[in-house]
């Protein structure tokens, strides 16, 4: 079989002069070959020999010959016609098939999305849990505390709070924290009003938890701040501030997790304020701490009751959207049922 010629530009390799002519797709399959017929040129050439390349907009086609010269395409859709006839697929013609059809666009489209929320959703998460394994102790150290001058510096306070209360609750956080599963070198308590933070406590990577006088005066017994500090503890065994850390931070996820670069999370230590106090906790995050703290209570015979009683006593004086406690603690009455078991 021989198709119509189509009007192309040929070059031959030496000169960027080109001539004027034709080429036409004959035979079919992997016999197929290109006549070629411009000025003193008439040759045939296998097309397995033609590196043939992709179609850009309406820019001519380029076919590129074993010999050097190549073959400028001048109506693209008649020689892509010529090759389908023959039996000859381009690689990007499946693509184009797609495009000149809206429903494969718009099921293209929602695939997207679909798989964009899958990311964010379950690849995400996935890829900060494999890459905070590769941050090292020093790094969660140098995080909390560069966040921790950066929120004495603009949010925290000196806490007015007397020694002899902070030393009384400081004994009941290593009463908490003695046994927790974790890496940390160190638990530590510190104590800030929490100005704009209100009634609240935040957990560090390191092992720091900072623990607010608005918190404190809102509790009604040391049992609902054993419940607190269980809570923190949970973050920290689980790493929850630097997993959340690390999915704040795309190249810090990519490079740590993929490649286990770990000079990449020094990077975190730029976002990591903002991220830890703005940002709320994942729904599985609150729930694994609030894991962690039922079982301690259950196993330290405390009742988990007095947890919820404190969280209801935050939202009645601050409601749950008012930068207090519960702003980055969602799900309150999930929880508080949760604590009444």
């Amino acid at each position: 079989m021989s198709a119509s010629p189509v009007n192309a530009l040929h070059y031959d390799g030496r000169t960027s002069r080109p001539e004027r002519g034709t080429v036409a797709v004959e035979s079919a399959g992997r016999d197929a070959r290109l006549h070629i017929r411009a000025g003193t040129v008439d040759r045939s050439i296998a097309l397995v020999e033609i590196d043939i390349g992709e179609r850009v907009g309406e820019t001519g086609r380029l076919l590129r010959l074993p010999d050097g010269g190549s073959i400028e395409i001048l109506d693209n859709s008649a020689f892509d016609g010529s090759l389908r006839a023959a039996g000859w697929h381009t690689p990007e013609e499946p693509i184009r098939f797609l495009e000149g059809r809206w429903r494969y666009a718009v099921l293209a489209g929602v695939i997207t999305v679909l798989l964009s929320v899958g990311f964010l959703r379950y690849g995400l998460p996935a890829l900060a849990e494999r890459a905070v394994r590769f941050i090292p102790a020093s790094a969660d150290a140098l995080i909390a505390r560069d966040t921790l001058r950066a929120l004495d510096a603009t949010v925290l306070a000196p806490s007015a709070l007397s020694a002899e209360r902070r030393a009384q609750l400081t004994r009941v956080f290593s009463e908490v924290s003695h046994d927790a599963p974790t890496r940390a070198a160190h638990f530590e308590l510190v104590f800030r009003k929490g100005g704009s933070l209100r009634a609240n406590a935040l957990a560090l990577p390191s092992g720091v938890v900072i623990l607010t006088d608005e918190l404190v005066g809102l509790s009604e017994s040391d049992d609902e701040l054993r419940g607190v500090f269980a809570h923190e503890v949970g973050h920290i065994v689980h790493r929850h501030a630097t997993r959340m850390l690390v999915q704040s931070s795309a190249s810090t996820l990519l490079l740590a997790g993929l490649f286990g670069d770990v000079s990449a999370a020094s990077t975190l230590t730029a976002v990591a304020p903002t991220v830890l106090v703005s940002s709320a906790y994942s729904r599985d995050f609150e729930r694994q701490a609030d894991a962690h703290a039922f079982q301690w209570m259950s196993t330290h015979h405390v009742s988990a009751r007095h947890f919820g009683d404190l969280l209801e006593r935050v939202v009645a004086k601050y409601g749950t959207d008012s930068g207090g406690y519960l702003a980055s603690h969602p799900d309150l009455e999930e929880r508080v049922r949760a604590a009444s078991k």
